[in-house]
């Protein structure tokens, strides 16, 4: 892992050279008193129930775990960055698959709704995972409103019984779907969320860089990329390749997945099913 490290400390020393220390209002960020908005009261959203939450999502099931715990770090790191504001829209990515994103959007999601209104966006229609991972039966999503089979956006964000917590799945997929995130229709889409949502915060699971252009099209709408990389897995030239293709500006950190705790001696018999912890460097805007 010293490459990455060695990566990691050039992003963040270039991201505090480049960055500005002001953030204006375009960004989509928000000032920090208002990080406890509400979602839009006056539209009504279909309702969706969570059953059958994948056992390996331990900040839904063991919400005072050790992973819980780091994921509330993670949070309060984005919330409360060492300057400028915290980012609205982040868009959780990884450069190939089987590292770890999609567990990461979701567990960041549900430690984000226990303080503020969150909405989870399943923005990878290649291969999406959201019903099986959450137990969740839906019949519309992004897809539809992105091809405008559906109008209106409050009709494919479902409200959970999860407090605080919204999703918009991904919704009815074809195969010209994954061309509509190179359109104006995904511009238009990131406006509506602008408007309808004014003040709650946005965490899109989206493809793999290396696999899908997807991702690179929303790295440009985003105000800050959370990279996920698989603890003795993922590559560092193929990180690197990645990192080139989003841009380093916008980086807020990597999250390194499956990191062994017992190395450090803080095995616990609960993660013998689930090596989930993490270590995270937040980056100076």
């Amino acid at each position: 892992m010293g490459k990455i490290s060695k990566l990691v400390e050039t992003i963040e020393k270039e991201n505090f050279e480049e960055r500005p220390e002001t953030l204006t209002q375009s960004t989509g960020r928000v000032d920090k008193s208002e990080e406890k908005g509400q979602v839009s009261e006056k539209a009504t959203f279909p309702h969706v129930t969570l059953t059958e939450v994948d056992p390996r999502l331990l900040v839904y099931h063991e919400p005072e775990s050790i992973v819980a715990e780091n994921f509330k770090i993670l949070r309060s790191q984005i919330l409360h960055p060492r300057t400028g504001l915290p980012s609205r829209f982040i868009l959780v990515t990884s450069a190939v698959p089987k590292e770890g994103k999609t567990y990461t959007s979701i567990s960041l999601a549900f430690s984000f709704a226990r303080t503020t209104p969150t909405i989870l966006i399943e923005a990878d229609l290649r291969k999406p995972t959201f019903a099986e991972k959450l137990g969740i039966k839906t019949d519309r999503g992004l897809a539809d409103f992105l091809s405008g089979k559906i109008s209106d956006l409050s009709s494919v964000v479902y409200k959970t019984d999860y407090h605080n917590l919204y999703i918009l799945p991904a919704g009815e997929l074809s195969s010209e779907a994954k061309d509509l995130f190179s359109s104006e229709a995904i511009v238009h889409f990131m406006e509506e969320l602008r408007t309808t949502f004014p003040k709650d915060f946005f965490i899109f699971d989206s493809p793999p860089v290396l696999v899908a252009s997807e991702s690179i099209s929303l790295s440009r709408l985003v105000d800050g990329i959370l990279f996920v990389v698989r603890y003795a897995f993922s590559d560092y030239e193929v990180i690197a390749e990645a990192v080139d293709k989003i841009g380093k500006s916008k980086l807020l950190g990597f999250v390194f997945n499956n990191y062994m705790p017992s190395s450090l001696g803080l095995f616990s018999p609960k993660l013998k099913y689930y090596h989930y912890a993490y270590k995270y460097k937040y980056y100076r805007k």
